[in-house]
């Protein structure tokens, strides 16, 4: 199975009112797990390297790692610079061979935005890649975990503007702000889901959702039902393998490290099937 762009499980997810998961490619443990469960269930999945989320590791080591894995692959796997926020940054993950890239520029305003949008949208597709956008203010931080609200609804996503946003900058995905957070979520979530269905009606791209780790398993099929293709997992996730690692260590007395790798493979794998069928996404790969 080739190494696919990410417009290639999300486009069918788009029409199948599925979503693809984009897990965290942080290290092997987690890539090797993912693929083990995605290739189990026949499922299509994206891997996200972070450099801001594991700055340890460099990319010029993690994301080839990440690429390696999806090139040997039996099921549909894409390779993904998660909020890259320069021209240069996204040119890097394309030289070490990202089949698809984000530029977050959330943060600034938005003729800004779309100008620097449209520069690597153009840049991106002369290399055959994929490009993600950000349009909207997602609170949070998977970096540090404090518990967050979402941000106001004033910074949500403009069903025009977003609208707008995809036909001047030629973007492939964009990802979304509806109450959604990066981390923990504090309380109750509130997720404008008409917000969702609103912007999925005006615009022929897939819709991505960033933190949607978190949410009790009867959310995502409305979410997903909502318009959202490409759903980011990881908080969750990444806080429930302190737990295991604790059991772990406190359990045995013999211990090396090469156990704790197993245990991380083992773990990753598990969650990677439950996130795959929170998503809907199980048996979507073509066979």
């Amino acid at each position: 199975m080739p190494h696919v762009r990410i417009t290639e499980v999300l486009i069918p997810a788009r029409r199948g009112r599925y979503a693809v998961p984009s897990l965290l490619a942080g290290d092997l443990e987690m890539v090797t797990g993912f693929i083990s469960a995605a290739e189990e269930t026949r499922s299509p999945v994206i891997l996200a390297f972070n450099r801001h989320v594991t700055p340890d590791v460099p990319i010029e080591l993690g994301l080839p790692m990440a690429v390696c894995a999806a090139q040997r692959a039996t099921v549909p796997v894409a390779t993904f610079l998660d909020h890259g926020h320069s021209l240069e940054e996204v040119a890097q993950a394309i030289r070490l061979g990202a089949s698809s890239v984000m530029f977050d520029g959330s943060s600034l305003p938005y003729e800004e935005n779309v100008r620097q949008t449209r520069e690597i949208v153009r840049m991106a597709h002369a290399m055959g890649v994929a490009v993600e956008a950000e349009l909207g203010s997602i609170a949070g931080s998977a970096i540090e975990l404090g518990e967050t609200q979402p941000a106001p609804e004033a910074h949500f996503t403009d069903p025009a503007l977003a609208a707008e946003f995809v036909r001047r900058t030629g973007v492939d995905v964009l990802a979304i702000s509806f109450g959604n957070v990066h981390g923990p979520y504090r309380g109750e979530p509130h997720l404008d889901l008409e917000r969702v269905r609103t912007i999925h009606a005006l615009v022929e791209i897939p819709l991505a959702m960033h933190g949607g780790s978190g949410l009790a398993d009867e959310m995502y099929p409305s979410i997903i039902a909502s318009g959202i293709s490409k759903l980011g997992y990881y908080t969750a996730m990444g806080m429930g393998a302190i737990s295991v690692l604790r059991h772990q260590l406190t359990t045995s007395d013999t211990l090396s490290y090469h156990h704790i790798i197993g245990t991380m493979v083992h773990y990753f794998y598990e969650q990677a099937k439950r996130v795959f069928a929170l998503s809907g996404c199980i048996a979507k790969a073509a066979p």
